[in-house]
């Protein structure tokens, strides 16, 4: 899994939003885009070092330091919404 540092490296999260901008330019973006996009399920997923990661889960990690220790729920039902007070972690 990536870690917190390389993460906050990166990418910059927007609680308020939800969204994720670039820090750093590379071939595909510049430093202050917006970084993401959707896949096939509807979730917004993220490159970073040649993994896809799903960006509530790297919201997660931005947020509480460490990945949730089970999975993730979308309270609100929305796939693409990675804004903390819309995501909650899965209890069994």
């Amino acid at each position: 899994m990536l870690s917190l540092d390389r993460l906050k490296e990166v990418l910059e999260y927007h609680a308020e939003t939800g969204a994720f901008t670039w820090k750093v330019s590379h071939p595909r973006a510049a430093a202050g885009q917006i970084a993401g996009a959707k896949d096939h399920y509807g979730y917004v997923v993220i490159r970073i070092d040649g993994h896809l990661y799903k960006a509530h889960r790297l919201a997660w990690l931005y947020v509480y330091g460490e990945g949730p220790k089970k999975g993730l729920d979308h309270i609100n039902r929305k796939k693409d919404d990675r804004s903390e007070e819309h995501t909650s972690e899965l209890q069994s």
